[in-house]
């Protein structure tokens, strides 16, 4: 075993990252799937419950303000933190409060309320990703990029099984108001460790550049017309299948009868440990053969796995075929997110890295937010079988369209201007 390999896991840097992973995936996953199984009890019905993937429009639209959060420095924070740090913690202050506020919000009651406060805890962490993307393409150098990607996501998935497997469990002991309470804290603990171990930036980094469009400009003088409709169109299309799907299996696991446990020891933890498995196998693929070669390989895996979510609706509450589905879905997702990051962290100039990053990773959003959100109104006509078929065939065109990149495009690590 390559001992070297496994020791760039261990860095420092790499750690900080992992702990910064965990802070960006509970938001997320108490948003994409706890909320939405609260709903879904709460017998919302399902074509209102796929209207909320809306309430993540933040995560899609960050690269609006990113560049305000690249330049603006926060009076008074900025000496005391520096840059980078002083935005992250006054938006995880922000963001404990906002998942406190969803928390104790009834949706039985006022549906609109809670849709709400699940839009600030959503814009709070976007705010909190631009800065964590931000930091990572900017510590890490080019042969590192793969392991920081896997990192992120692995924290990311450590991040899914406390706000996901965690609330469920919680969820036979106390109610739901004290299981958002409870989530707030550990986002306090985590905010407290990372930003006594995030080193202080130098100031010259930051000029608090006037012209807020530069990052845009920078990247579009770069590339060609053609080559940013390329990159955009693959972006897009890579994981909306694999997307679309991950957005109803919450709903579509409790509406096949399987109870919260289940849930929890299946998808939230068999299915993150899975996820992690594949996230490394992704940073491993990436640093062996390429990043459009991985992009390639676990793009099929991921069309592939979605047919497992078809046989679960043909039979029905099988708990072992619902495991199954789970590890290939979580595996392929995994390995597909870890190559798909390091993809999006080359394009960026470390200069603009929270602005640039942003902006790519928001045109993916659009797929989970936008176009994803009829997907309960997909599901009331076409049924379950049906829905998660015509899913799968969502990711051809991204696999169509990296294998012309693979043939016409080169990949090289954007430098500091």
């Amino acid at each position: 075993m390559n001992l070297n390999f496994l020791k760039l896991y261990f860095q420092k840097k790499l750690i900080l990252i992992f702990l910064m992973g965990i802070s960006s995936g509970i938001p997320l996953y108490l948003i994409l799937s706890t909320l939405l199984i609260w709903l879904t009890r709460e017998k919302i019905d399902i074509s209102t419950v796929g209207l909320f993937a809306l309430t993540q429009l933040p995560w899609t639209l960050k690269f609006l303000w990113a560049p305000f959060v690249d330049n603006f420095r926060i009076p008074y924070f900025y000496k005391a933190l520096g840059h980078r740090k002083s935005w992250l913690f006054c938006t995880q202050i922000c963001l404990i409060i906002s998942i406190i506020l969803l928390g104790f919000s009834n949706p039985r009651e006022n549906l609109y309320l809670t849709a709400f406060f699940a839009l600030m805890v959503a814009t709070f962490s976007a705010n909190q990703d631009i800065i964590i993307d931000a930091f990572r393409i900017e510590i890490l150098d080019d042969s590192s990029q793969g392991a920081g990607a896997a990192m992120t996501q692995f924290g990311y998935r450590i991040g899914g099984i406390m706000a996901g497997a965690g609330a469920l469990y919680l969820r036979e002991i106390y109610s739901w108001p004290e299981i958002f309470l409870s989530v707030a804290i550990l986002i306090f603990l985590l905010m407290i460790v990372t930003i006594f171990l995030i080193p202080m930036e130098s100031s010259k980094k930051y000029k608090n550049e006037k012209n807020l469009i530069k990052p845009f400009l920078e990247f579009i003088n770069r590339n060609t017309y053609f080559k940013i409709l390329t990159i955009i169109f693959f972006i897009f299309f890579f994981k909306f299948g694999d997307v679309v799907a991950g957005v109803m299996a919450n709903p579509f696991y409790v509406k096949l009868g399987f109870s919260n446990i289940e849930i929890a020891n299946a998808s939230k933890v068999f299915g993150v440990v899975m996820t992690i498995f594949g996230v490394f196998a992704g940073g491993i693929l990436v640093n062996k053969f390429g990043i459009l070669n991985s992009l390639i390989f676990s793009g099929f895996l991921q069309i592939l796995s979605n047919l497992l979510y078809v046989l679960l609706a043909k039979s029905g509450p099988m708990y072992d075929l619902l495991i199954l589905t789970v590890a290939g879905e979580n595996f392929s997702g995994g390995m597909g997110s870890a190559a798909f990051v390091a993809y999006l962290s080359v394009l960026c100039n470390k200069s603009y890295s929270g602005t640039q990053y942003a902006l790519l990773s928001s045109i993916m959003g659009l797929t989970r937010t936008v176009l994803s959100s009829p997907a309960g109104f997909v599901v009331e006509w076409v049924g379950w079988a049906y829905f998660f078929f015509i899913s799968t065939f969502l990711g051809i065109p991204g696999l169509i369209i990296l294998f012309w990149m693979k043939n016409n495009f080169t990949i090289e690590m954007q430098k500091a201007s």
